[in-house]
């Protein structure tokens, strides 16, 4: 495991993205980001460079250090798209989201350096100091968020315990309950009734679509398509489309989370609203307004039911006034 006081050698690839920033301290705090589907952290890469851009500012006169932090991201499985290591999907395996959130997890306990924990050893929270454990804040997107809200439950249920500490949470235009009402949601729901192999017939296509097209020809129609995207989120998505599997991934996935992301599967410990168990995770929801992945209602539900209340323990939500789309990530 590399020691907490070196600086990290950065790591941005199509499947991985990784960086450091502030002073090296002992201890340090992962910032780790779970994507939506499709799950290609490509389409985040400015996103988290500007945070980390943002975080590694030059510290302000009364602060004695920056403080250390590491961020890191990865594509979801089934999506990597480095042909030199074929994804899940390519082996014709498709993805449910249990298969990610598992899948997630273990990559959370990997950079961790918690493998230990996975194989049930005794390297619980309590045999490590509380001064020299990590801290960790999961940012989830989309259906990212409902993966970190998992994952919490998980850590919080864990036995033996995590070496590290999940701290808080920010979920963006999170799609946690009843994304089958959102606009989107109602669409996919009825072509899935029309077709319900639509995953292996939308990728056929894409497959035939992408092999018949010159590379040259293919970026220009993404590009038209995708209304003259900026250069990232252009070639992630051509590189989504030409990838194995990618493209029956993202629909087999999409199809489960119609029949799995419904009512609220979360107790008040895990949403932060009751103190069973310290450290209570600060939570903090970013939703959009007119957000076709999220309902009104089902916004305004959560909003009403979850949300913060004067004083009380809670998470903190706030709806977006300023137009930004649920693929925020594709306007950067």
């Amino acid at each position: 495991m590399i020691q907490a006081e070196q600086k990290m050698a950065p790591e941005i690839t199509p499947n991985t993205f990784l960086t450091t920033t502030g002073s090296p301290s002992d201890q340090k705090t992962t910032i780790f980001f779970i994507s939506g589907n499709p799950g290609l952290i490509g389409y985040y890469h400015p996103f988290l460079s500007l945070l980390s851009k943002y975080l590694d500012e030059e510290k302000e006169e009364n602060l004695p250090s920056r403080p250390s932090f590491k961020i890191y991201g990865c594509s979801l499985g089934g999506f990597e798209i480095d042909e030199r290591q074929p994804s899940l999907s390519s082996n014709g395996i498709d993805l449910d989201l249990e298969d990610q959130i598992c899948f997630v997890q273990g990559k959370l306990t990997a950079v961790m350096g918690d493998e230990g924990n996975v194989n049930g050893s005794d390297n619980a929270k309590g045999t490590v100091d509380a001064g020299t454990r990590q801290k960790v804040i999961l940012i989830g997107h989309s259906v990212g968020a409902y993966i970190a809200m998992e994952i919490l439950r998980r850590y919080r249920e864990a036995k033996p315990e995590s070496a590290f500490d999940i701290i808080g949470g920010a979920m963006l235009f999170p799609t946690v309950k009843d994304i089958a009402a959102s606009p989107s949601g109602q669409k996919l729901t009825t072509l899935l009734s029309i077709i319900p192999r639509l995953a292996v017939v939308v990728s056929l296509f894409a497959r035939l679509f992408t092999f018949l097209l010159p590379a040259s020809l293919l970026r220009s129609v993404v590009r038209l398509v995708m209304n003259d995207p900026p250069v990232h989120a252009l070639d992630t998505t051509c590189a989504f489309l030409k990838s194995r599997g990618g493209v029956r991934q993202a629909l087999h996935m999409a199809a489960d989370e119609m029949r799995t992301i419904t009512s609220d599967k979360w107790s008040d410990d895990v949403w932060g609203a009751a103190s069973a168990r310290e450290p209570i995770a600060k939570l903090f929801f970013y939703f959009g307004r007119n957000d076709h992945w999220v309902a009104d209602q089902t916004r305004d539900d959560i909003v009403a039911v979850r949300g913060q209340k004067g004083g009380e323990a809670g998470p903190t939500m706030v709806v977006c006034e300023e137009s930004l789309p649920h693929a925020f990530c594709l306007m950067m």
